[in-house]
């Protein structure tokens, strides 16, 4: 901008004036070239696919399950459990291979996996043949409910070391991997539930349970973790370490058994009471048992259960890969839609006008609409996109989602332009990617999703 000024005397306080003037001129022209643009972006109604939340495939990914063909949502997790002996088949040599191929199965159903590890099998054998032939100590186990079995005992010192050591290698191995979701605190009693029903003098006492809590938490330190519900109702050391949320097998269970198995009421309920802010550490996942193991045996209104489902702030839930029938498909549905977190963009505001080298503040208004945080560390990405569709000036930056609660949230992100970068029209866009992992995105509840999972937040101007 340029303002000349003619020659001549002219007095002092005019000469001031005018001074202002172009003081006054120069910054509007300033403000013009730098004006805040505000988006407001619209918002998506439909049902999302969140890889690790909510509905599970169980012991077997997507494209394996044909109960979802008919379903309008889609599923975000592929819950596993495996026993040691499908985990570690010979001494030292750990099935890596088999949780690869499930991971890569995973992405490309665009899920995330979560497992448990068990070492109690009442129908068979748990464990591997070369610990048993070891010598470690058992325990017959009649258990008329499920199946006589060997108990083992966590207390012999061989088991324990053996343990740890598969632990461990799985931690080391996928701790903080970005397809996976979640990991139970397993391992302890029949299916790794911490409990042993028929014969709970076979539990082993609460210093090796707390080992075992330990050892969960060592190993995983970067993946969320869920407590049994057997592990954590009358017992507060899991929780007291900080960042387990917890997980229930017979959800829905209600009056059907006439009260002798009535987990969703008698267990359930106080738990969630107990802790009521667990949710906010860690996942809560639910799938049906007794009776009948699946949603075809609830004796209820779904609705209630539901409900509850959704007062306990749920994260994931299945029906172990078996149909919904078909009168409670409605109420799953309710349950699918604000389950886990749901984020959606409300507006956004920057600079559209700017120099390269620079940063920017990106203000954003967001609003969760699930009922349980982001558990895990996605982070805000920016980038470019210019006349030609080409990416440029990607950078994810250290804001993160993980924890973001129920309601809104507003945050001011700085996005610094690269040094170089060419002038001209560009469109500013916005994922949300994995920390360590920027090809793993999630969806928003928002329109205008690109091909790769990004939302345009709308035009930038880059200035010489």
């Amino acid at each position: 901008m340029s303002i000349k000024i003619p020659s001549g005397h002219y007095p002092v306080f005019t000469r001031v004036s005018i001074f202002l003037l172009i003081i006054a001129l120069t910054i509007l022209s300033c403000k013009k070239e730098t004006a805040s643009r505000l988006s407001v972006l619209q918002e998506d109604k439909e049902f999302l696919q969140i890889p690790g939340v909510g509905w599970q495939t169980f012991d077997r990914t997507a494209d394996l399950d044909n109960t979802l063909s008919t379903l309008k949502f889609k599923s975000g997790c592929a819950y596993y459990r495996w026993y040691w002996v499908s985990l570690e088949p010979q001494e030292g040599q750990y099935n890596f291979a088999m949780i690869d191929d499930i991971l890569k199965t995973c992405r490309e159903n665009n899920q995330a996996l979560a497992f448990r590890v068990m070492c109690e099998d009442p129908w068979g054998e748990g464990l591997p043949q070369w610990l048993i032939d070891k010598g470690i100590k058992r325990t017959y186990s009649a258990c008329s409910q499920e199946g006589a079995h060997y108990a083992p005992d966590m207390s012999d010192p061989v088991f324990i070391s053996f343990h740890e050591k598969l632990i461990r290698a799985l931690g080391e191995r996928y701790d903080g991997h970005p397809d996976l979701a979640q990991v139970d605190i397993g391992s302890v009693g029949l299916w790794g539930e911490w409990h042993i029903y028929c014969d709970p003098d076979l539990m082993p006492d609460a210093s090796l349970r707390h080992s075992v809590v330990d050892l969960y938490y060592e190993s995983f330190p970067n993946t969320p973790l869920s407590a049994l519900e057997a592990c954590i109702i009358d017992d507060t050391y899991a929780v007291n370490k900080g960042k387990c949320g917890w997980r229930a097998d017979s959800w829905g269970d209600a009056d059907a058994t006439g009260g002798s198995w009535n987990h969703h009421e008698y267990f359930y309920w106080p738990t969630h009471n107990k802790y009521p802010e667990l949710w906010k550490s860690g996942p809560v996942v639910f799938e049906p048992g007794e009776p009948g193991g699946y949603m075809d045996g609830w004796t209820v209104p779904a609705k209630g259960i539901v409900d509850d489902a959704l007062a306990w702030h749920t994260s994931m839930v299945s029906n172990k890969s078996h149909s919904i029938p078909q009168n409670i498909i409605p109420e799953i549905e309710r349950l699918v839609m604000k389950m886990g977190f749901r984020l959606v963009l409300r507006n956004v505001t920057f600079d559209n006008s700017c120099v390269a080298d620079t940063e920017i503040p990106v203000t954003m208004k967001w609003e969760n609409l699930g009922i349980a945080p982001p558990y895990r560390d996605h982070r805000i990405a920016f980038r470019l996109k210019d006349k030609n569709n080409a990416n440029s000036g990607i950078t994810v930056t250290d804001q993160s989602i993980q924890g973001w609660l129920p309601g809104e949230t507003n945050i001011t992100v700085n996005y610094k332009l690269a040094a170089g970068l060419p002038a001209g029209d560009y469109s500013l866009e916005m994922g949300v990617v994995f920390h360590n992992s920027i090809e793993h995105t999630i969806p928003i509840a928002n329109k205008g999703k690109t091909d790769d999972g990004w939302y345009s937040l709308g035009k930038i101007k880059i200035n010489n």
